[in-house]
Formats: C-alpha cells, sequence, structure tokens
C-alpha cells in the first residue's frame, strides 16, 4: 500500500472540508437563513409600530385632547390626530420601505459577492470597454 504525503492528505482534507462548508453555507443561507432574515424584518416593522404607536392614536381618535369636551377642543384634537395619524403611517412606510430592502439586499449579497469576485479574477473578459 503506497502512502500518501501528509501534505498531500491535509490538502485534500482541507479542500474537501471548505467545499462542503461552502456548499452548505450556500444552502443555509437561502434556506434557513432566509427564514431568519423574514422574522427579523417581521419585528423591524413591529418595532417600527410600536414607536410611533400608529395604533393608539387611530384608537384615541374621536376623544378629546386634555379634557377639551366642548366641540372646538373636538374639532381640533380631531384633526391635530387625524394629521399626526397620517404623518405616523408615512413614517410606518419608510420603515417598512427600510425593512424590504434590507431584506432583499440580504437576499442578493452572495450573488454580488460572487460576481464581484468574478469580475476582480478576469473572468468576463473585457465586456465594459
Amino acid at each position: 500500500m503506497v502512502k500518501e504525503h501528509v501534505l498531500i492528505k491535509g490538502t485534500k482534507f482541507v479542500l474537501s472540508e471548505f467545499l462542503f462548508d461552502l456548499i452548505y453555507w450556500v444552502i443555509w443561507w437561502y434556506t434557513l437563513g432566509v427564514k431568519k432574515a423574514f422574522i427579523r424584518l417581521i419585528d423591524i416593522v413591529k418595532q417600527g409600530n410600536e414607536q410611533l404607536g400608529v395604533l393608539v392614536w387611530i384608537k384615541n381618535l374621536f376623544k378629546p385632547m386634555f379634557g377639551q369636551n366642548d366641540w372646538q377642543g373636538r374639532l381640533i384634537s380631531f384633526f391635530v390626530r387625524l394629521i399626526q395619524i397620517v404623518l405616523r403611517i408615512l413614517a410606518l412606510c419608510f420603515w417598512l420601505l427600510y425593512g424590504v430592502v434590507s431584506f432583499l439586499f440580504w437576499l442578493a449579497l452572495p450573488v454580488i459577492i460572487v460576481f464581484e469576485i468574478a469580475l476582480n479574477l478576469g473572468f468576463f473578459g473585457n465586456i465594459w470597454q
């Protein structure tokens, strides 16, 4: 039986482990990783709703502010709260947009990295010249 050199055995082991880890990482990134990233997106939106308190403002839309029960106080309270609700919903939409863009960037990140590596190694030749 021919004995392999330790360097050859070590190189084979390292390369096989590296390829296995690389394949496992890609599978994890687009299965369990997507699930975790989506849960994080939901948490970001929930956090935005808690920070902005949109539902609380909607619930109290028709209640007078500062105990002003006359018609002027009710009218002013209604319009102030209505403006607050509109502005807070717009802020929540931007919060949601941030979460969705972050999620999409997270999905595209491995593809961007592989493309940039291939581009810098010259696999695409002179496409852009």
